[in-house]
């Protein structure tokens, strides 16, 4: 199946309209093994939009289950495919983001999972973020 087919099914799959920016934003995560902010989207855009619109969209994303926040840096938050494991709304997918130090990418480490803390009685947990840092594969040739 061609790229175009499996976003259009992606998009259906989790209830939201085809809209050429919806493809356009899903075929750049589709295109690239690392997150993207919606600057790094802006800036990749073929047609005019305005940051609004992008934003919504990646908003919309992450609400339908279709994205989740992998980190976030200067230029803002970085978003990440969801895997099978991440069921609308709920984002119950936990695994460990790389951040590379060169080249300032975060990458979805989905084999690494999130430990388990244990925390006391007085604490209510209701994120956990787990990210690693160092030289990424490519960078370190």
């Amino acid at each position: 199946m061609d790229n175009k087919g499996l976003l259009g099914d992606l998009l259906r799959a989790h209830g939201l309209k085809k809209t050429p920016i919806r493809m356009e934003i899903l075929g750049f995560f589709l295109d690239n093994d690392f997150a993207l902010s919606a600057s790094d989207i802006l800036a990749k855009m073929t047609t005019e939009h305005d940051r609004v619109t992008v934003y919504r969209a990646l908003n919309s994303f992450e609400e339908h289950g279709i994205l989740h926040r992998a980190s976030e840096d200067a230029q803002g938050t970085k978003y990440a495919l969801c895997g099978k494991h991440c069921p609308d709304e709920q984002h119950t997918e936990k695994h460990a983001h790389f951040i590379c130090e060169e080249c300032q990418q975060t990458y979805c480490l989905e084999d690494v999972k999130v430990p388990k803390v244990k925390v006391s009685d007085n604490f209510s947990v209701h994120k956990v973020n787990y990210t690693l840092s160092g030289i990424c594969k490519t960078c370190n040739h």
